[in-house]
């Protein structure tokens, strides 16, 4: 393989100001650090043919005091660029400059329709504070093109029937856009275990009904509703992501993805920071990574993965 790819997943920090039941960033053994704008500006510019960027990771971007710089540079060079957020630091210097940028998407995690159990959930959290500023972002956004704002919904085992609600909640707060994801245990053992304990043939024929009903409530609002990484295990599994994206790590690790990838002590191929990008993008490891994921049998730390199947419906 000698391509190179138009996508990818950067890590721009691994500080947070939370503490995400269903997030890897509290239990994770990494150390704390932003990724520095002239890091950033290498990755760049090692690959002139990149397109899009998602700034995601085991961090919160805002905290990042760099982030904005990054996105100018990215934009610079035509390269759509978002990033994905808990929403507590969208005060007005921010909305701001998330407009001054032309930032092309924001996506707001919001987990529940009620306060307390959003709470429990986001260790740290204000819902009051998050729908102030979910309304604050939008009227900075006003009659702009950009970003394109939406909410990010983690389906897990206490939340899963709030998916309606939080249509009708998407709408009173004037956003367009949800999404909807299964929870992932990015690798790690506990987290599997918890997620286990309550996905089952039920689970997911409830979980049907309820995005079916979501559906209707998303049509009748005017919102845009889809999900992702929510498995059917009957249909052949199916993985493209290593052959046409890579998530970087704020270490400058290249890792499959931003799932399974998180933690570059468990897989990396190389650092960007130490080695080009394209001789790491084709070296033996990865290759042999790829044609696993190919086989019968993937790589270890695929298995499991929310994402190796198709839509539930």
């Amino acid at each position: 393989m000698s391509s190179v790819p138009l996508i990818l997943q950067i890590e721009p920090t691994t500080f947070c100001n939370l503490e995400c039941s269903m997030c890897i960033n509290p239990v994770i053994d990494r150390n704390k650090r932003h990724m520095k704008y002239d890091e950033f500006k290498k990755i760049i510019d090692s690959l002139p043919l990149l397109r899009k960027i998602s700034l995601v990771g085991a961090g919160e971007p805002l905290l990042n005091p760099e982030l904005f710089n990054m996105i100018s540079y990215a934009k610079s060079k035509d390269i759509l660029i978002g990033f994905a957020t808990n929403g507590m630091l969208l005060n007005d210097e921010v909305c701001e400059k998330i407009i001054d940028t032309r930032l092309d998407w924001v996506n707001i995690s919001i987990d529940s329709t009620d306060q307390k159990q959003y709470e429990e959930t986001r260790k740290g959290a204000s819902f009051v504070l998050l729908s102030e500023n979910i309304k604050r972002l939008v009227r900075s956004k006003g009659n702009n093109s950009l970003p394109e704002i939406s909410l990010w919904f983690v389906v897990m085992k206490d939340n899963w029937k709030e998916l309606p609600a939080l249509i009708s909640l998407a709408k009173d707060l004037g956003i367009k856009h949800v999404s909807a994801q299964l929870q992932h245990d990015w690798g790690n053992k506990d987290l599997k275990e918890a997620i286990s304990s309550y996905l089952s043939p039920g689970f997911y024929a409830d979980l049907r009904r309820i995005l079916q009903e979501a559906q209707v409530v998303a049509k009748q609002k005017g919102i845009d509703f889809h999900y992702v990484n929510i498995p059917d295990i009957s249909r052949r599994r199916s993985c493209k992501w290593p052959w046409k994206s890579c998530y970087i790590t704020v270490e400058g690790f290249l890792t499959p993805c931003c799932i399974r990838g998180s933690n570059p002590n468990i897989v990396n191929f190389g650092n960007i920071f130490e080695r080009p990008f394209c001789e790491i993008w084709n070296n033996s490891g990865y290759q042999i990574f790829r044609e696993k994921l190919k086989s019968k049998v993937p790589p270890e730390v695929c298995i499991g993965c929310t994402s190796y199947f198709g839509k539930l419906f």
